[in-house]
Protein backbone atom coordinates (compact mmCIF):
# COMPACT_ATOMS: atom_id res chain seq x y z
CA UNK A 1 0.00 0.00 0.00
CA UNK A 2 1.02 3.15 -1.10
CA UNK A 3 2.55 5.86 1.51
CA UNK A 4 0.43 8.71 1.89
CA UNK A 5 3.11 12.31 1.63
CA UNK A 6 1.74 14.87 3.98
CA UNK A 7 1.02 18.10 2.74
CA UNK A 8 3.57 21.50 2.81
CA UNK A 9 3.60 24.55 4.88
CA UNK A 10 2.81 26.30 1.95
CA UNK A 11 -0.01 28.24 0.20
CA UNK A 12 -1.19 24.99 -1.93
CA UNK A 13 -0.46 22.78 1.88
CA UNK A 14 -2.45 24.77 3.83
CA UNK A 15 -5.22 25.31 0.69
CA UNK A 16 -5.47 21.19 0.62
CA UNK A 17 -6.85 21.44 4.30
CA UNK A 18 -9.80 23.51 3.10
CA UNK A 19 -11.90 26.51 4.04
CA UNK A 20 -13.91 24.86 6.59
CA UNK A 21 -10.58 23.47 8.26
CA UNK A 22 -9.06 26.89 7.96
CA UNK A 23 -12.06 28.94 9.38
CA UNK A 24 -11.83 26.36 12.68
CA UNK A 25 -7.97 26.60 13.08
CA UNK A 26 -8.02 30.68 12.03
CA UNK A 27 -10.84 31.36 14.72
CA UNK A 28 -9.02 29.36 17.53
CA UNK A 29 -6.10 31.12 16.95
CA UNK A 30 -7.74 33.94 17.12
CA UNK A 31 -9.44 33.59 20.24
CA UNK A 32 -5.98 33.98 21.66
CA UNK A 33 -4.26 36.47 19.22
CA UNK A 34 -5.61 40.26 19.11
CA UNK A 35 -3.28 41.17 16.52
CA UNK A 36 -4.93 38.31 14.28
CA UNK A 37 -8.18 38.74 15.43
CA UNK A 38 -7.88 42.54 13.92
CA UNK A 39 -6.33 41.42 10.85
CA UNK A 40 -9.08 39.16 9.89
CA UNK A 41 -12.18 41.77 10.78
CA UNK A 42 -10.33 43.90 8.56
CA UNK A 43 -9.89 41.59 5.81
CA UNK A 44 -14.10 40.57 6.01
CA UNK A 45 -14.53 44.09 6.11
CA UNK A 46 -12.25 44.42 3.28
CA UNK A 47 -14.90 42.00 1.25
CA UNK A 48 -17.62 45.23 1.38
CA UNK A 49 -14.46 47.74 -0.03
CA UNK A 50 -11.90 49.49 1.30
CA UNK A 51 -14.51 52.12 3.06
CA UNK A 52 -15.62 49.11 5.92
CA UNK A 53 -11.60 49.22 6.36
CA UNK A 54 -10.64 52.37 6.70
CA UNK A 55 -13.81 53.13 9.20
CA UNK A 56 -11.75 50.18 11.37
CA UNK A 57 -8.50 51.63 11.27
CA UNK A 58 -9.55 55.08 12.08
CA UNK A 59 -11.98 54.09 14.94
CA UNK A 60 -8.40 52.05 16.24
CA UNK A 61 -6.25 54.98 15.86
CA UNK A 62 -8.75 57.65 17.27
CA UNK A 63 -8.85 55.18 20.48
CA UNK A 64 -5.02 55.31 20.73
CA UNK A 65 -4.77 58.89 20.43
CA UNK A 66 -7.83 60.25 22.95
CA UNK A 67 -5.98 57.69 25.35
CA UNK A 68 -3.76 59.14 28.04
CA UNK A 69 -2.44 56.49 29.99
CA UNK A 70 0.71 55.42 30.88
CA UNK A 71 2.01 52.34 28.77
CA UNK A 72 3.82 49.38 30.79
CA UNK A 73 6.25 47.12 28.72
CA UNK A 74 3.78 44.23 28.91
CA UNK A 75 0.84 46.63 26.44
CA UNK A 76 4.01 48.04 24.89
CA UNK A 77 4.55 44.34 23.14
CA UNK A 78 0.78 44.17 22.70
CA UNK A 79 0.70 46.93 21.17
CA UNK A 80 3.52 46.52 18.95
CA UNK A 81 1.68 43.71 17.63
CA UNK A 82 -1.78 44.91 16.80
CA UNK A 83 -0.42 48.00 14.97
CA UNK A 84 1.94 45.79 13.08
CA UNK A 85 -0.65 43.86 12.05
CA UNK A 86 -2.64 47.01 11.29
CA UNK A 87 0.52 48.02 9.00
CA UNK A 88 -0.13 45.26 6.79
CA UNK A 89 -3.64 45.38 6.77
CA UNK A 90 -3.12 48.83 5.37
CA UNK A 91 -0.69 47.44 2.54
CA UNK A 92 -2.82 44.85 1.46
CA UNK A 93 -6.35 45.62 1.85
CA UNK A 94 -6.32 48.98 0.48
CA UNK A 95 -4.69 48.29 -2.60
CA UNK A 96 -7.80 49.75 -4.77
CA UNK A 97 -7.20 52.93 -2.70
CA UNK A 98 -3.30 53.90 -2.92
CA UNK A 99 -4.05 57.54 -1.19
CA UNK A 100 -6.21 56.40 1.60
CA UNK A 101 -3.69 54.20 2.52
CA UNK A 102 -0.74 56.81 2.23
CA UNK A 103 -2.64 58.87 4.67
CA UNK A 104 -3.50 56.11 7.29
CA UNK A 105 0.44 55.27 6.97
CA UNK A 106 1.17 58.76 7.53
CA UNK A 107 -1.24 59.04 10.40
CA UNK A 108 -0.15 55.85 11.87
CA UNK A 109 3.44 57.73 12.17
CA UNK A 110 1.99 60.50 14.77
CA UNK A 111 -0.27 57.88 16.47
CA UNK A 112 3.18 56.48 17.08
CA UNK A 113 5.25 59.26 18.22
CA UNK A 114 2.25 60.56 20.55
CA UNK A 115 2.75 56.96 21.91
CA UNK A 116 6.13 57.40 22.78
CA UNK A 117 5.96 60.17 25.07
CA UNK A 118 3.38 58.10 26.93
CA UNK A 119 5.89 54.62 27.80
CA UNK A 120 7.20 54.32 30.77
CA UNK A 121 10.49 52.71 29.68
CA UNK A 122 12.04 52.04 26.01
CA UNK A 123 10.26 49.64 23.95
CA UNK A 124 12.47 48.26 20.96
CA UNK A 125 9.74 46.71 19.50
CA UNK A 126 7.66 50.26 19.18
CA UNK A 127 10.91 51.78 17.99
CA UNK A 128 11.74 48.94 15.30
CA UNK A 129 7.71 49.25 14.46
CA UNK A 130 7.85 53.07 14.41
CA UNK A 131 10.76 52.62 11.89
CA UNK A 132 8.79 50.04 9.59
CA UNK A 133 5.83 52.80 9.61
CA UNK A 134 8.33 55.24 8.69
CA UNK A 135 9.80 53.51 5.55
CA UNK A 136 6.35 52.61 4.24
CA UNK A 137 4.55 55.82 4.01
CA UNK A 138 7.86 57.39 2.62
CA UNK A 139 7.49 54.12 0.48
CA UNK A 140 3.55 54.72 -0.46
CA UNK A 141 3.79 58.25 -0.74
CA UNK A 142 6.88 57.85 -3.76
CA UNK A 143 4.54 55.74 -5.23
CA UNK A 144 1.61 57.89 -5.79
CA UNK A 145 0.73 59.63 -8.65
CA UNK A 146 1.33 63.74 -8.94
CA UNK A 147 -2.65 64.17 -8.24
CA UNK A 148 -2.52 61.73 -5.27
CA UNK A 149 1.12 63.20 -3.87
CA UNK A 150 -1.55 66.56 -4.11
CA UNK A 151 -4.26 65.38 -2.28
CA UNK A 152 -2.06 64.09 0.61
CA UNK A 153 -0.36 67.50 1.22
CA UNK A 154 -2.45 69.27 3.45
CA UNK A 155 -2.93 65.67 5.81
CA UNK A 156 1.13 65.80 6.43
CA UNK A 157 0.97 69.49 6.86
CA UNK A 158 -1.58 68.78 9.74
CA UNK A 159 0.84 66.13 10.87
CA UNK A 160 3.65 68.98 10.92
CA UNK A 161 1.78 71.93 12.69
CA UNK A 162 0.83 69.42 14.81
CA UNK A 163 4.33 68.26 16.10
CA UNK A 164 4.89 70.47 18.78
CA UNK A 165 7.96 69.54 19.73
CA UNK A 166 9.64 68.86 16.04
CA UNK A 167 10.44 65.37 16.40
CA UNK A 168 9.23 64.69 12.54
CA UNK A 169 11.22 66.95 11.12
CA UNK A 170 13.78 64.61 9.59
CA UNK A 171 11.03 62.08 8.35
CA UNK A 172 9.17 66.12 6.26
CA UNK A 173 12.97 65.90 5.01
CA UNK A 174 12.32 62.18 3.75
CA UNK A 175 9.17 62.74 2.19
CA UNK A 176 10.05 65.43 0.21
CA UNK A 177 12.37 64.09 -1.53
CA UNK A 178 9.97 62.05 -2.76
CA UNK A 179 7.57 64.15 -3.44
CA UNK A 180 6.63 65.53 -7.17
CA UNK A 181 7.03 69.43 -8.55
CA UNK A 182 3.37 69.85 -7.67
CA UNK A 183 3.24 68.61 -4.28
CA UNK A 184 6.00 70.14 -3.35
CA UNK A 185 5.11 73.66 -4.57
CA UNK A 186 1.96 72.48 -2.66
CA UNK A 187 3.79 72.00 0.52
CA UNK A 188 5.96 75.06 -0.16
CA UNK A 189 3.13 76.89 -0.32
CA UNK A 190 1.48 75.95 2.74
CA UNK A 191 4.41 76.29 4.61
CA UNK A 192 5.00 79.69 3.94
CA UNK A 193 1.50 80.67 4.96
CA UNK A 194 1.81 78.75 8.20
CA UNK A 195 5.90 80.86 8.50
CA UNK A 196 3.74 84.23 9.04
CA UNK A 197 2.70 84.18 12.68
CA UNK A 198 5.12 81.53 13.89
CA UNK A 199 7.11 81.95 16.70
CA UNK A 200 9.81 79.37 16.34
CA UNK A 201 10.13 79.67 12.44
CA UNK A 202 14.00 77.89 12.21
CA UNK A 203 11.89 74.86 11.59
CA UNK A 204 9.83 75.35 8.78
CA UNK A 205 12.85 77.32 7.13
CA UNK A 206 14.84 73.87 7.24
CA UNK A 207 11.39 72.75 5.76
CA UNK A 208 11.36 75.26 2.50
CA UNK A 209 15.66 74.91 2.13
CA UNK A 210 14.81 71.02 1.76
CA UNK A 211 12.05 72.04 -0.81
CA UNK A 212 14.58 74.59 -2.28
CA UNK A 213 17.58 72.23 -2.57
CA UNK A 214 14.93 70.01 -4.62
CA UNK A 215 14.47 72.44 -6.83
CA UNK A 216 18.35 73.53 -7.02
CA UNK A 217 17.03 76.67 -6.53
CA UNK A 218 20.30 77.74 -3.75
CA UNK A 219 20.05 81.07 -3.80
CA UNK A 220 16.43 80.86 -1.90
CA UNK A 221 18.68 77.95 0.26
CA UNK A 222 20.91 80.73 1.34
CA UNK A 223 18.80 83.50 1.87
CA UNK A 224 16.56 80.92 3.97
CA UNK A 225 19.54 80.10 5.95
CA UNK A 226 20.03 84.08 6.78
CA UNK A 227 16.59 84.09 7.84
CA UNK A 228 16.84 81.62 10.67
CA UNK A 229 17.85 83.17 14.12
CA UNK A 230 21.63 82.64 14.78
CA UNK A 231 21.14 79.95 16.87
CA UNK A 232 19.74 77.33 14.47
CA UNK A 233 22.45 78.51 11.55
CA UNK A 234 24.48 75.84 10.85
CA UNK A 235 27.13 77.60 7.65
CA UNK A 236 28.94 74.25 7.68
CA UNK A 237 26.15 72.15 6.50
CA UNK A 238 25.59 74.86 4.33
CA UNK A 239 29.02 75.05 2.99
CA UNK A 240 29.01 71.49 2.10
CA UNK A 241 25.45 72.16 0.40
CA UNK A 242 27.12 74.53 -2.20
CA UNK A 243 30.19 72.67 -2.16
CA UNK A 244 28.52 69.87 -3.43
CA UNK A 245 26.55 72.26 -6.06
CA UNK A 246 30.09 73.31 -7.36
CA UNK A 247 29.03 77.05 -6.49
CA UNK A 248 32.46 77.26 -4.69
CA UNK A 249 33.01 80.69 -3.91
CA UNK A 250 29.73 80.96 -2.38
CA UNK A 251 30.77 77.65 -0.04
CA UNK A 252 34.36 79.31 1.17
CA UNK A 253 32.12 82.39 2.21
CA UNK A 254 29.74 79.98 4.58
CA UNK A 255 33.10 77.62 5.28
CA UNK A 256 34.75 80.94 6.90
CA UNK A 257 31.77 82.11 9.08
CA UNK A 258 32.66 81.09 12.02
CA UNK A 259 29.98 80.60 14.82
CA UNK A 260 30.55 82.82 17.51
CA UNK A 261 28.67 81.13 20.31
CA UNK A 262 26.76 77.93 21.40
CA UNK A 263 24.50 76.56 18.78
CA UNK A 264 21.33 74.24 18.44
CA UNK A 265 22.60 71.52 15.59
CA UNK A 266 21.54 68.20 13.91
CA UNK A 267 23.90 65.40 14.19
CA UNK A 268 22.82 62.22 13.65
CA UNK A 269 19.19 63.16 14.16
CA UNK A 270 18.98 64.18 16.96
CA UNK A 271 19.30 67.86 18.60
CA UNK A 272 22.30 68.80 20.25
CA UNK A 273 23.80 72.18 21.67
CA UNK A 274 27.38 72.66 19.95
CA UNK A 275 29.84 75.38 20.85
CA UNK A 276 32.28 77.02 18.82
CA UNK A 277 34.80 74.90 18.57
CA UNK A 278 32.32 71.77 17.17
CA UNK A 279 33.47 70.66 13.41
CA UNK A 280 36.63 73.13 13.45
CA UNK A 281 38.58 70.24 12.08
CA UNK A 282 35.88 69.03 9.48
CA UNK A 283 35.13 72.96 8.30
CA UNK A 284 39.16 73.37 7.71
CA UNK A 285 39.59 70.67 5.78
CA UNK A 286 36.52 71.79 3.58
CA UNK A 287 37.86 75.34 3.48
CA UNK A 288 40.81 73.78 2.09
CA UNK A 289 39.46 71.60 -0.83
CA UNK A 290 37.23 74.76 -1.31
CA UNK A 291 39.96 76.63 -2.01
CA UNK A 292 41.66 73.77 -4.25
CA UNK A 293 38.69 74.02 -6.33
CA UNK A 294 38.78 77.87 -6.92
CA UNK A 295 42.86 77.19 -8.06
CA UNK A 296 44.31 78.25 -4.73
CA UNK A 297 45.89 74.92 -4.43
CA UNK A 298 49.03 76.81 -2.46
CA UNK A 299 46.60 78.01 0.02
CA UNK A 300 45.23 74.99 0.31
CA UNK A 301 48.00 72.92 1.16
CA UNK A 302 49.26 75.42 3.29
CA UNK A 303 45.92 74.82 5.30
CA UNK A 304 45.81 71.11 5.64
CA UNK A 305 49.82 71.41 6.91
CA UNK A 306 48.53 73.90 9.77
CA UNK A 307 45.65 71.52 10.38
CA UNK A 308 48.13 68.36 10.65
CA UNK A 309 50.87 70.57 12.34
CA UNK A 310 47.89 71.32 15.36
CA UNK A 311 46.31 68.12 15.55
CA UNK A 312 48.72 65.70 14.12
CA UNK A 313 45.28 63.60 12.57
CA UNK A 314 47.01 60.77 10.26
CA UNK A 315 44.04 61.36 7.47
CA UNK A 316 45.21 65.12 7.31
CA UNK A 317 48.64 64.47 6.29
CA UNK A 318 47.72 61.65 3.82
CA UNK A 319 45.22 64.10 1.98
CA UNK A 320 48.25 66.79 2.57
CA UNK A 321 51.15 64.23 1.21
CA UNK A 322 48.59 62.90 -1.87
CA UNK A 323 48.32 66.35 -2.89
CA UNK A 324 52.05 67.04 -3.36
CA UNK A 325 54.35 67.10 -6.49
CA UNK A 326 56.11 63.79 -7.93
CA UNK A 327 58.43 63.12 -4.74
CA UNK A 328 57.77 65.72 -2.95
CA UNK A 329 56.60 63.63 -0.41
CA UNK A 330 59.85 62.18 0.71
CA UNK A 331 60.84 65.30 2.14
CA UNK A 332 57.25 66.67 3.39
CA UNK A 333 57.20 63.58 5.24
CA UNK A 334 60.31 63.67 6.89
CA UNK A 335 59.50 67.19 7.45
CA UNK A 336 56.22 65.29 9.84
CA UNK A 337 57.76 62.77 11.14
CA UNK A 338 60.57 65.35 12.99
CA UNK A 339 57.66 67.40 14.06
CA UNK A 340 55.83 64.49 15.34
CA UNK A 341 59.07 63.00 17.40
CA UNK A 342 59.80 66.48 18.68
CA UNK A 343 56.55 67.59 19.88
CA UNK A 344 55.85 68.62 23.80
CA UNK A 345 52.65 66.71 23.65
CA UNK A 346 53.76 62.65 23.61
CA UNK A 347 50.90 61.69 24.02
CA UNK A 348 49.54 63.08 20.45
CA UNK A 349 52.75 62.29 19.04
CA UNK A 350 51.89 58.37 20.23
CA UNK A 351 48.80 58.40 18.85
CA UNK A 352 49.37 59.67 15.08
CA UNK A 353 52.60 57.05 15.02
CA UNK A 354 49.94 54.50 16.34
CA UNK A 355 47.60 55.48 13.67
CA UNK A 356 49.74 56.40 10.57
CA UNK A 357 51.26 53.55 11.44
CA UNK A 358 55.32 53.94 11.66
CA UNK A 359 55.53 51.72 14.77
CA UNK A 360 59.55 51.73 14.88
CA UNK A 361 59.03 55.13 16.15
CA UNK A 362 56.16 54.37 18.00
CA UNK A 363 58.25 52.17 20.50
CA UNK A 364 61.38 54.68 20.29
CA UNK A 365 58.58 57.30 21.63
CA UNK A 366 56.81 54.84 24.17
CA UNK A 367 60.27 53.79 25.50
CA UNK A 368 61.92 57.85 25.74
CA UNK A 369 58.78 59.07 27.65
CA UNK A 370 58.52 55.96 29.80
CA UNK A 371 57.76 58.05 33.06
CA UNK A 372 55.63 60.18 31.87
CA UNK A 373 52.65 58.04 30.41
CA UNK A 374 49.28 58.65 32.08
CA UNK A 375 47.31 55.05 32.58
CA UNK A 376 44.00 57.07 32.67
CA UNK A 377 44.85 57.15 29.08
CA UNK A 378 43.62 53.52 28.50
CA UNK A 379 41.99 53.29 24.98
CA UNK A 380 45.46 55.18 23.34
CA UNK A 381 47.68 53.31 25.56
CA UNK A 382 45.74 49.86 25.35
CA UNK A 383 45.85 50.03 21.66
CA UNK A 384 49.27 51.45 21.11
CA UNK A 385 50.57 48.12 23.59
CA UNK A 386 48.48 45.42 21.58
CA UNK A 387 50.05 46.89 18.57
CA UNK A 388 53.05 47.20 19.83
CA UNK A 389 53.14 43.40 21.00
CA UNK A 390 53.92 41.22 17.75
CA UNK A 391 57.15 44.04 16.38
CA UNK A 392 58.13 45.92 19.56
CA UNK A 393 57.66 43.52 23.03
CA UNK A 394 59.56 46.20 24.74
CA UNK A 395 57.80 49.04 24.17
CA UNK A 396 54.22 47.59 24.79
CA UNK A 397 55.88 45.83 28.00
CA UNK A 398 56.15 49.28 29.41
CA UNK A 399 52.55 50.44 28.27
CA UNK A 400 51.20 47.57 29.99
CA UNK A 401 52.79 47.77 33.21
CA UNK A 402 51.44 51.71 33.00
CA UNK A 403 48.24 50.69 32.34
CA UNK A 404 48.16 47.92 35.62
CA UNK A 405 49.55 49.64 37.78
CA UNK A 406 47.07 52.60 37.10
CA UNK A 407 44.85 50.45 37.55
CA UNK A 408 45.46 49.64 40.72
CA UNK A 409 47.27 52.25 42.20
CA UNK A 410 43.62 53.94 41.87
CA UNK A 411 41.68 50.96 43.25
CA UNK A 412 39.12 50.97 40.16
CA UNK A 413 37.77 47.81 40.64
CA UNK A 414 35.34 48.21 37.94
CA UNK A 415 38.75 47.51 35.55
CA UNK A 416 40.49 45.12 37.98
CA UNK A 417 39.42 42.56 34.53
CA UNK A 418 41.50 44.91 32.44
CA UNK A 419 44.47 45.00 34.58
CA UNK A 420 44.48 41.04 34.82
CA UNK A 421 44.43 40.52 30.83
CA UNK A 422 47.08 43.49 30.79
CA UNK A 423 48.90 41.26 33.02
CA UNK A 424 48.44 37.86 31.44
CA UNK A 425 49.90 39.85 27.88
CA UNK A 426 52.80 41.38 30.17
CA UNK A 427 53.58 37.18 31.14
CA UNK A 428 53.42 36.44 27.12
CA UNK A 429 55.60 39.28 26.53
CA UNK A 430 58.37 38.23 29.22
CA UNK A 431 60.59 35.77 27.47
CA UNK A 432 61.04 38.55 24.62
CA UNK A 433 61.92 41.25 26.62
CA UNK A 434 65.44 42.12 27.38
CA UNK A 435 66.13 45.17 29.86
CA UNK A 436 64.29 48.14 29.33
CA UNK A 437 66.34 51.24 30.04
CA UNK A 438 67.06 50.01 33.53
CA UNK A 439 63.31 49.02 34.48
CA UNK A 440 63.35 45.53 36.35
CA UNK A 441 62.64 42.53 34.79
CA UNK A 442 59.03 40.48 34.84
CA UNK A 443 59.67 38.73 38.00
CA UNK A 444 60.79 42.01 40.19
CA UNK A 445 57.79 43.93 38.72
CA UNK A 446 55.34 41.32 39.66
CA UNK A 447 57.10 41.25 43.55
CA UNK A 448 56.08 44.68 43.39
CA UNK A 449 52.91 44.29 42.40
CA UNK A 450 52.31 42.00 45.13
CA UNK A 451 54.00 44.23 47.40
CA UNK A 452 51.93 47.09 47.25
CA UNK A 453 48.30 45.39 46.46
CA UNK A 454 48.83 42.73 48.53
CA UNK A 455 45.46 42.90 50.04
CA UNK A 456 43.23 43.87 46.99
CA UNK A 457 42.07 40.35 46.81
CA UNK A 458 39.07 41.23 44.18
CA UNK A 459 41.96 41.70 41.52
CA UNK A 460 44.24 38.74 42.35
CA UNK A 461 41.26 36.07 42.42
CA UNK A 462 40.91 37.26 38.55
CA UNK A 463 44.27 35.73 37.75
CA UNK A 464 45.29 32.01 36.78
CA UNK A 465 47.14 30.32 39.89
CA UNK A 466 50.24 30.76 37.63
CA UNK A 467 50.40 34.56 37.77
CA UNK A 468 49.16 35.58 41.23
Amino acid sequence: MAKKTAAKFDRAGLASLGAEKLAEILLDEASANKALKLRLQAALAGTAGSTKVLARIDKRLDQIERSASGITANRARELSTELGGMMRTIGGELGDDPVAAAERMVRMMSVMLGMTHRLYDRSAKLEKLSEEIIAAAVSMIAALPETGQVMLVPILEKVRDADKHHELGDVFSQVMAVLGAAAADTWKQLLEGALKNNRSPHHILKLLQDLAVKRQDFDEVIRLEEAKPELYQDSLVLAHLLFDAQRFEQALEWVRRKPKGMRVIRIGGMTAAAGPDYGVQERKLLEADTLERLKRRGDAQALRWQEFCETFEPDVLRTYIAKLDDFAEFEEMDKALDLVMNSKDATKSLWFLIGWPKLDLAARLVIDHAPDWDGRQYELLSTAAEKLSEEQPEAATVLYRVLVSDILKRSASQAYHHAASYLAALADLAPRVSAINGQYDHVRFMQNLRLKHAKKYSFWMLLPEDLR
